[in-house]
């Protein structure tokens, strides 16, 4: 847009100066050859005159037709007439004076008199006599000038169209841009059913159908792999219910086992705890990818929920709090979920947590889970919340691990309210994740 608008300052306004050359040329020649033609009129009606002896050039000079703007100054027998006390040699230029009574031809000459513009012509009548005659050129300078005026207002109006055009122009080049841009950027926040129109723009048709069929492929996928998870999910619920029921009664006969086939059933609980949480954790993503999820909010009181949690996984920290009322307006079932997958991360990967604190603010409410374990890299702090992410743990396995979904979750139970998680380092060694909520929603 500011280069359209340049481009068309930069064209109005030579156009405008060459205008205004050509226009001052032509003028100044036009005044400059009425004037020379009027001059040689009145000089040969004064050698006309001037022949009788001992004429009276004063009343010969009054008698001429010159307008009220011309002066008329005589040279005759050795002394200046003009047709008025300012009409004199020193009106006159020396050089044009020289010209026309010494090398006797004719000349003009424009200068500058008593700060303005005038033109002298000067004929020479006889030996002894010349004819000069002085015009103001103050007309011509005003025409120029509002001339000039008038260019310039042009150049400022041919500016500003300019600048409109070429802000019109800009939209409607980037709109398909900018339509691009949002339409990417609400797929990107999980709408999927965002489309590009093409409004009757020809230019935009096939980049708009393109980008429709991509995002219809890309759709279908998604929702296909949601499906594959949630019945996969599904499908594994009964057979997990019945390995729960073996191992149960297993377990209550642990003391009839040897040492061996003990351990071996306390391995097989464990890795059936453990396949639990990742059918849970399936099954609730899949919710996410389906679109329903619903929030139930309800007074929770923060501080005490935080203490139950942390006693709940048996990890003996205390937590600081700081605000004035610990009751905020949030989903308890989702927020309580996020907080025991955070606790149970850093149970895994750091050997539990080392302090925890709450701080109720008038708009957000943040809560703090510190550890010492190994601490998480730069390069990993946005991609541990992504699924199926596990950081430095992604090629060993454990029964403790989990599978990458636990902090995904997190990130999607908070965001659902209006929430984000972020994690910190902490010196020597450590990470700090902290979960910022909401403090006022309005009750559903």
């Amino acid at each position: 847009m500011t280069a359209f608008a340049v481009g068309g300052l930069v064209v109005s306004a030579t156009l405008s100066a060459f205008t205004y050359l050509w226009a001052r040329t032509y003028l100044v020649d036009q005044r400059q050859t009425s004037a020379v033609h009027q001059a040689d009129a009145n000089a040969q009606l004064m050698r006309t005159l001037l022949e009788p002896h001992s004429p009276d050039v004063a009343r010969l000079l009054n008698s001429l037709q010159t307008p009220s703007t011309a002066q008329s100054v005589v040279w005759h027998a050795g002394r200046w007439y003009g047709t008025s006390a300012l009409a004199g040699p020193d009106a006159l230029p020396a050089e044009l004076r020289n010209a026309v009574i010494s090398k006797d031809r004719p000349a003009r000459q424009r200068y500058q008199r008593s700060g303005a513009q005038v033109l002298a012509v000067g004929i020479p009548l006889s030996t002894t006599d010349s004819y000069f005659e002085i015009f103001s050129l103050s007309n011509l300078d005003s025409t120029l000038g509002a001339l000039g005026e008038s260019l310039i207002a042009a150049s400022v109006l041919g500016f500003l169209v300019s600048l409109a055009i070429g802000a019109w122009a800009t939209r409607r080049v980037l709109r398909p841009v900018r339509e691009i841009g949002a339409a990417a950027a609400a797929i990107s926040g999980g709408r999927l059913d965002a489309r590009l129109d093409a409004g009757g723009d020809q230019e935009l048709a096939e980049l708009a159908t393109g980008f429709n069929s991509m995002v219809d492929t890309l759709q279908r996928r998604i929702e296909r792999d949601a499906r594959f998870a949630s019945d996969v999910s599904h499908e594994l619920r009964s057979p997990l219910t019945t390995l729960h029921s073996a191992v149960t009664v297993m377990q209550r006969r642990r003391h009839q086992l040897d040492a061996k086939a003990a351990r071996a059933l306390d391995l097989l609980g464990d890795e059936v705890n453990r396949f639990d949480h990742l059918v849970e954790d399936l099954l609730e993503i899949s919710r996410y990818d389906a679109g329903v999820v619903h929030v139930d909010l309800e007074p929770v009181d923060v501080v005490a929920l935080t203490k139950g949690l942390l006693a709940e996984a048996d990890q003996k920290v205390e937590v600081s709090a700081t605000g004035a009322d610990a009751t905020i307006v949030i989903d308890r079932r989702r927020l309580a979920q996020a907080l025991r997958n955070v606790i149970r991360n850093a149970i895994i990967h750091a050997g539990g947590l080392t302090a925890a604190a709450v701080n109720v603010g008038e708009q957000w409410t943040e809560i703090s889970l510190e550890d010492h374990g190994p601490g998480i890299s730069d390069d990993e702090r946005d991609a541990i919340f992504e699924r199926f992410a596990r950081g430095r743990a992604a090629g060993r396995r454990s029964s403790g691990s989990g599978v990458g979904l636990g902090l995904a979750l997190v990130a999607e139970h908070l965001r659902l309210q209006g929430g984000s998680i972020r994690v910190n380092a902490v010196n020597p060694s450590g990470s700090r994740f902290v979960l910022v909520i909401p403090t006022r929603r309005p009750l559903s």
